[in-house]
């Protein structure tokens, strides 16, 4: 009856071994093929699909070899979507809860990016300094300095972003794209310091003849109507002072210089605002210059 039993034991124990085999190397076969249609899914742009294939795969194999790939994957669908606030959460604790992955660095890059995308230039410049100094990965170098050109440019810091656009070498991150950053720098150089227009001589120019500062803006409508306003108003004040109305000529010079003192200010914003679409004219065609593809 012992060796009975302990047959039956071995057959058991055997049995079990077996069962267990099967299973891991049914896992084994399933795990791949599930992060590889995770990655099509990714690849096709379906994020939502996508998120749910690489949670089902860590789900079902918590110890997969691509789990940080997945969890990088995962982080960067809520990016895609436009869900900011989750996407920098996660790229945030991705560093910690993978501390010996090669994409702890990209997760850093991803987190100037979005600083980038929400127009917080200094925070993405300084987030990208502090990845500079920790990382020597040639991609994410290159990709780190390309968008701190572009934080510079965003602010018209135009000799910073030449600087930054430069130290993007061809051999870091594609031959392309090396030399559109290149390209970009090269008309930097060529294109800056834009015409400009100063609004504090706007101003005084206005103060002294009114509607000079809004001609010298290039504002010629706008330059005949303050003249015109503003010489209608010192008639009038002359007039009634002539007629020794003074009453009247201290409420006409009361009202006339609520448009005199329009006319000064009005000057400087248009001068600004003449500024400020050169410059947004110009970062569009650089923009431009940056998304065409030359031909191979």
């Amino acid at each position: 009856l012992q060796n009975v039993i302990h047959i039956l034991i071995k057959l058991l124990y055997c049995l079990l071994i077996s069962i267990t085999a099967f299973a891991t190397s049914v896992h084994a076969e399933t795990a791949d093929p599930q992060y590889r249609y995770a990655e099509q899914l990714f690849e096709l742009g379906d994020y939502r699909a996508a998120r749910l294939a690489y949670k089902r795969l860590l789900f079902y194999d918590p110890d997969t070899e691509f789990r940080d790939v997945a969890d990088y994957r995962i982080t960067q669908t809520y990016y895609y979507q436009n869900d900011a606030t989750r996407a920098e959460g996660l790229f945030r604790k991705f560093p910690t809860i993978h501390p010996n992955s090669s994409l702890r660095f990209q997760s850093q890059l991803m987190l100037g990016q979005l600083h980038f995308d929400a127009g917080a230039y200094s925070q993405a410049r300084s987030s990208l300094f502090e990845l500079l100094h920790a990382n020597t990965e040639p991609e994410v170098v290159a990709a780190a300095h390309y968008l701190r050109g572009w934080c510079y440019i965003h602010t018209t810091d135009w000799n910073k972003a030449i600087s930054e656009l430069r130290q993007v070498e061809a051999s870091q991150t594609g031959i392309l794209r090396g030399e559109k950053a290149h390209e970009l720098a090269d008309t930097l150089l060529a294109e800056t310091p834009l015409p400009s227009k100063s609004p504090q001589l706007a101003g005084w120019l206005s103060t002294v003849i009114p509607g000079s500062g809004q001609f010298y803006v290039g504002k010629v409508k706008e330059g005949i109507l303050a003249a015109a306003l503003n010489g209608t108003f010192i008639y009038l004040v002359a007039d009634a002072i002539r007629d020794r109305r003074y009453v009247d000529s201290a409420g006409l010079f009361f009202v006339g210089w609520q448009f005199y003192w329009g006319n000064r200010t009005g000057a400087q914003q248009l001068a600004s605002e003449y500024n400020k679409h050169h410059e947004q004219a110009f970062i569009e065609a650089l923009k431009r210059q940056a998304e065409s593809v030359r031909p191979e």
